[in-house]
């Protein structure tokens, strides 16, 4: 041991027991969700190539032979960027590209909260994801915060996710939307705010109350359930008057026990009864004709039987989907990502449909990457790889959350220089020829399909 340092250290220690802020000499002690240059972070030493990412991008016209001369979808009145994007995703896949996609990637990071830009990806590798995923809690405020400025100007959080998916489209990204809902039950209890409902609040996990039955035509909270769906519609209706399609991915995993529209508490029937009226609302009754229908189960699957379980019928799903997460970091798992992506691609294309791998991610320590000790600094090179081998064209990592440890799925920049320990296999996997990023996704409204 350095007998100048030990000293030091020993002193650091004494101080910081105390709660006495400390610089460098304590760096061991500080918190790497604020410390840019803790331990944990390394020095980059693998680059984006943008220049090459623009250059070898797919265009339309190289597409065009990949894409389908139509697009069924589930929606007949499905406006022409809708169907357009259908055709291009479908394109993207069959030629062997993979878009990379980051839940939340446009309004929330990880680090760099007061610099940098505003995305983790966009830090790393200077372009937004090809993919950003967006919630319906942040309609309800849960993942989206107004400022005092806002508020007084009038703003609402609709107004506010709207500018930042039409900015995120602006960048080149695909836009793709979810729900992680409240239990109506508990909402209908609640007193009514300025003569409407309150969302507010995280509770999809709340599992009692028969849910969906209640949600269905005729049932009780059937008014909560469609005020809560205008929100969507509004929000939906708004993008499309500015040629913004959505790929819409809602009750995901929905064959779990984890959420109230799950397998523990609805029967299958219900459910699928409740995913069609879900449709005919938004489409039949609120005209909203920009919506892509992602069916999204949870894996692992063996079998398109299992991949197919709760399934509500070729006329209302468009993307087969699939959610998997790393909870095993072994080879092994890879396998189990292989086989899952084969049994939804087999189903895709029994049904005409095209498939994606729509939430993945790595769990380490109780929640999501580690900060240090991951196995696999290759792993988004290796996900492509299987999404690739099975003509996806798309596969979507989970949220970074604002410096919460355990809470991020992609490695972030903590400076210019330094980053999370994955930092140079992500940006090594933004330079390959067939990955996708926002700066590498083309005019796909330019790609010629008729509706039928």
């Amino acid at each position: 041991m350095d007998m100048l340092t030990f000293p030091v250290k020993l002193a650091c220690a004494a101080l910081c027991g105390a709660a006495v802020l400390l610089s460098s000499a304590c760096a061991d002690a500080s918190d790497p969700m604020t410390d840019a240059h803790h331990p944990a972070y390394v020095r980059r030493t693998v680059l984006p190539d943008n220049a090459r990412a623009r250059r070898e991008m797919p265009t339309v016209g190289g597409l065009r032979a990949y894409a389908p001369a139509r697009a069924a979808l589930v929606d007949p009145a499905a406006t022409a960027e809708t169907r357009a994007l259908y055709a291009y995703l479908t394109a993207v896949g069959r030629a062997g590209y993979v878009i990379y996609g980051h839940q939340n990637d446009a309004h929330h990071k990880a680090f760099r909260t007061e610099d940098g830009t505003n995305s983790d990806t966009k830090d790393a590798v200077g372009a937004l994801a090809g993919i950003v995923g967006m919630d319906a809690l942040s309609l309800t405020g849960e993942e989206l915060e107004l400022t005092e400025a806002e508020r007084a100007a009038g703003v609402t959080h609709t107004d506010k996710l709207v500018r930042i998916a039409r900015g995120a489209s602006r960048e080149g990204a695909i836009l793709t939307f979810s729900m992680h809902m409240p239990n109506f039950a508990r909402v209908a209890r609640r007193p009514m705010v300025n003569g409407r409902y309150d969302f507010s609040g995280y509770s999809p996990r709340q599992l009692s109350g028969n849910v969906v039955r209640r949600c269905l035509p005729g049932g009780d909270l059937r008014p909560v359930y469609t005020a809560y769906l205008d929100l969507v519609a509004d929000f939906a209706r708004r993008l499309s008057a500015e040629g913004i399609p959505l790929l819409f991915r809602p009750l995901h995993e929905h064959n779990g026990d984890w959420f109230w529209w799950g397998a523990r508490s609805s029967s299958a029937e219900d459910f699928a009864a409740l995913w069609r009226a879900t449709v005919e609302y938004l489409r039949d009754e609120r005209g909203v004709h920009n919506l892509i229908y992602v069916y999204s189960p949870n894996g692992p699957f063996d079998t398109e039987e299992e991949y197919l379980d709760r399934y509500p019928g070729d006329d209302y799903a468009d993307v087969f989907g699939f959610d998997l997460y790393d909870d095993d970091h072994t080879d092994a798992w890879i396998g189990t990502l292989d086989r899952s992506a084969a049994a939804a691609a087999r189903a895709a294309a029994r049904h005409g449909k095209i498939a994606a791998l729509t939430e993945v991610g790595v769990h380490m320590d109780g929640g999501g990457l580690a900060l240090t000790g991951s196995a696999d600094k290759t792993w988004y090179t290796e996900i492509s790889a299987v999404v690739r081998r099975h003509h996806m064209p798309y596969f979507m990592t989970w949220a970074n959350f604002e410096k919460e440890r355990r809470n991020f799925y992609q490695p972030y920049m903590t400076d210019d220089v330094y980053g999370h320990e994955m930092i140079d296999g992500f940006v090594a996997f933004y330079n390959e020829p067939s990955s996708l990023f926002a700066d590498g996704i083309a005019d796909y409204r330019r790609m010629p399909v008729s509706a039928r």
